[in-house]
């Protein structure tokens, strides 16, 4: 279960224009309409999968500027997500969720461009100049 902290600033209003297109990957629905509410009001379009197995099919239909996802995840993990992705030819940066970071995510991780890591509960602040470093916007 995924687990984030949201200032109280961040529940009202939804901005139109987004910039920047991102596939949020999270089993919780709650967490995932949240997040996804507080990337839409940060200027992000947001599709939403619950599996990594959803994940892999929304990489094959669409493309996206971002992943952020959880690590845990039913059925195929968020690692396995990113290894897929990067084994068909694509580059798009990943943002990976867990409440842990194991010394066997870290090395899985240490060889592969593009990948950040946050650790849950989400600070949304963080999660934002991540975000925006990750898409090349100033923090």
């Amino acid at each position: 279960m995924a687990y984030f902290l949201l200032p109280n600033s961040l529940l009202m209003g939804c901005m139109s224009a987004a910039t920047h297109r991102i596939l949020l990957v999270a089993s919780d629905e709650n967490f995932r309409r949240t997040i996804g509410r507080i990337l839409c009001r940060s200027g992000y379009s947001t599709d939403l999968a619950c599996s990594g197995e959803d994940a892999i099919k929304a990489l094959d239909r669409e493309r996206y500027d971002l992943v952020l996802s959880e690590v845990r995840l039913p059925g195929m993990c968020g690692l396995t997500v990113l290894c897929t992705a990067r084994q068909h030819g694509r580059s798009t940066p990943f943002v990976l969720l867990n409440d842990t970071e194991t010394e066997r995510m870290r090395w899985i991780l240490s060889g592969i461009d593009g990948v950040h890591c946050l650790r849950l509960p989400v600070d949304v602040d963080e999660l934002k100049q991540v975000l925006a470093s990750c898409l090349g916007a100033a923090c």
